[in-house]
């Protein structure tokens, strides 16, 4: 790959990883938000205390992962099987990993004493 290839690739993936956090701030920001005027909305009509706690962002973000989930698998339990082994596959070879770079400083100073 060219330098001028490699220079516009880096550039490409660094504005990408860029939007990307923005997107997460905002996305955080309204969850936030969400919760409060749920709450609010909720106080007002004299229905928060009906509920065991009040809406949270985790409750929200649940949600969330719920709703894209589903639009994942658009109701098709054997693709949503699929990606709930693929999504637990790629959970063990992230925690493989990490358990092997754990492993790589500890290793190399058992080499150097």
């Amino acid at each position: 790959m060219t330098q001028q290839n490699e220079q516009q690739r880096n550039r490409m993936l660094s504005l990408l990883r860029e939007g990307e956090r923005r997107m997460l701030v905002q996305l955080a920001g309204l969850l936030r938000t969400s919760a409060d005027e749920i709450n609010a909305e909720l106080e007002k009509e004299e229905l928060l205390a009906a509920l065991e706690q009040p809406v949270t962002v985790e409750y929200l973000n649940d949600v969330v992962q719920h709703h894209l989930f589903e639009r994942l698998h658009k109701g098709d339990m054997v693709a949503a099987q699929r990606l709930l082994n693929q999504y637990q596959s790629d959970l063990e070879a992230m925690l493989t990993q990490e358990s092997a770079e754990a492993d790589v400083p500890t290793e190399a100073l058992k080499a150097q004493a």
